[in-house]
């Protein structure tokens, strides 16, 4: 497998940072840093490429009619209904 020649920034979540799929991103040469480890001083939010987590949601203008969704989806799994 070779290393990508346009690498990205990774925060994920460390349930999913065990996923094989993550594994192969860190050997294409992707930074992967889970939040279950200290973040680098050089890595925030703001320089961050793709946060892999449960509860994320991507949006950018071409997801702009999907934020109703977004919303609703983050309301259910904030507030899950009791039964």
């Amino acid at each position: 497998m070779g290393k990508s020649p346009k690498p990205l920034t990774i925060l994920c979540h460390p349930d999913i940072a065990k996923w094989g799929e993550v594994q192969k991103l860190i050997e294409q040469g992707h930074t992967v840093v889970s939040t279950a480890t200290p973040i680098p001083e050089n890595i925030t939010v703001l320089n961050v490429d793709l946060i892999l987590h449960p509860a994320a949601w991507h949006m950018t203008p071409k997801h702009r009619k999907y934020l109703s969704l977004a919303v609703a989806a983050a309301r259910k799994q904030r507030y899950p209904k009791e039964k």
